[in-house]
């Protein structure tokens, strides 16, 4: 008779990984935020979905200005996500200060205001990955008590 080990019991589930390559076409943005939406549900950490629909939504704005297929890539970390979006330009993000005067600009304010963590880095092969990390709300402040 063959009996599992506790360790084997007690292993942390494998980490949580998806990968979508996106059109340079509006209708990119959508389906990022149904991606995003569908796989944060059935990872169950969906007290975190208004804070990654906002991030993947700018991240993707940012990336469909280039006029290139892009990447979106999700990945589970503990409670959390790790959003990633990926393009073929190798210029750093330009965040802007609030002004008045211009509408747009803003988007990686709102990564900011929404995530635990952001940042950029180049990759070998040519372009930029822009991520955000998101932690799960601590038990009882869900995104229904912050408003």
């Amino acid at each position: 008779m063959h009996t599992r080990r506790h360790e084997e019991e007690t292993e942390p589930p494998p980490e949580r990984r998806i990968r979508f390559p996106l059109p340079p076409h509006p209708i990119a943005a959508e389906q990022a935020r149904i991606i995003t939406r569908i796989t944060l549900t059935d990872w169950t950490i969906a007290d975190i979905i208004d804070s990654a629909l906002i991030i993947t939504t700018e991240l993707v704005a940012n990336a469909l200005k280039l006029g290139d297929v892009f990447h979106l890539s999700l990945s589970q970390q503990g409670g959390g996500v790790l959003i990633e979006v990926r393009d073929s330009s190798e210029a750093p993000p330009d965040r802007r200060r609030p002004s008045s005067e211009r509408v747009d600009g803003r988007g990686l304010l709102l990564v900011e205001a929404c995530a635990k963590d952001w940042g950029w880095r180049l990759e070998d092969q040519g372009g930029k990955t822009i991520w955000a990390v998101i932690d799960a709300a601590p038990e009882g402040h869900g995104d229904a008590q912050r408003r």
